[in-house]
């Protein structure tokens, strides 16, 4: 890792589906926001990704236990009120809008500790983002929630409301880019999708972070 943030670093730590934007991480000496480190670090054996072969388990880990080890860094949660999104469905009859549909993929199976070397292009499961347009197949609507929560035209964390449960696949086309606004996207959930993003304020769950201090040099 070449430039890294600590404060980014500790995102990637804690990122979990109820921890979804910077403004949950609160806290930590000003410097973290600032000052930039280059990380290099090795390990043996495979990276441990999980079934699905969606999140390297054990990097996360691994980084969890650097930080804490080097930046001497330590948090804990607590909740605070502020602005996010009930993510719901939007029709009146209550129903998945044309581009969301009940998943019948067959994803692919990783063995524990390992990725295949020559994996199947068109076999895949989670999502899949380009210019204008965001495709995700075997995915949970926490999941979905998760994933826009990062757009900067939400800018908010997002609770799953629709009561949508099992997995789905799903494909949502907008305008993105200068002319565009939050708008587009927005409305393209609402028409293609069934889903609204409802705006509230809401206890929403934090990361504090009491504590962090700069390495030594090697």
């Amino acid at each position: 890792m070449t430039g890294f943030r600590l404060v980014t670093l500790i995102r990637v730590v804690y990122a979990s589906g109820a921890i979804q934007t910077p403004e949950q991480f609160i806290g930590g000496p000003s410097w973290i926001n600032s000052d930039r480190f280059d990380v290099v670090a090795k390990a043996e054996g495979d990276l441990m990704f999980d079934a699905e072969g969606r999140r390297p388990a054990r990097v996360i880990a691994m980084l969890k236990t650097l930080i804490e080890d080097r930046f001497a860094v330590r948090v804990h949660t607590d909740s605070r009120r502020m602005q996010a999104f009930a993510l719901r469905l939007s029709r009146r009859d209550q129903r998945p809008g044309p581009q969301l549909r009940r998943s019948t993929t067959a994803c692919p199976q990783y063995a524990r500790g390992a990725v295949p070397a020559t994996p199947d292009p068109d076999r895949w499961c989670g999502f899949r983002r380009v210019p204008g347009s965001v495709t995700a197949r075997y995915v949970t609507m926490p999941e979905v929630a998760t994933f826009f929560s990062s757009f900067l035209v939400v800018g908010r964390p997002v609770e799953d409301r629709t009561g949508l449960t099992g997995r789905y696949d799903l494909h949502v086309e907008y305008m993105e880019g200068p002319d565009a606004d939050a708008g587009s996207l927005f409305t393209a959930f609402n028409e293609q999708l069934g889903l609204t993003f409802q705006p509230e304020r809401a206890l929403m769950p934090v990361i504090v972070i009491d504590r962090a201090e700069r390495p030594t040099t090697d």
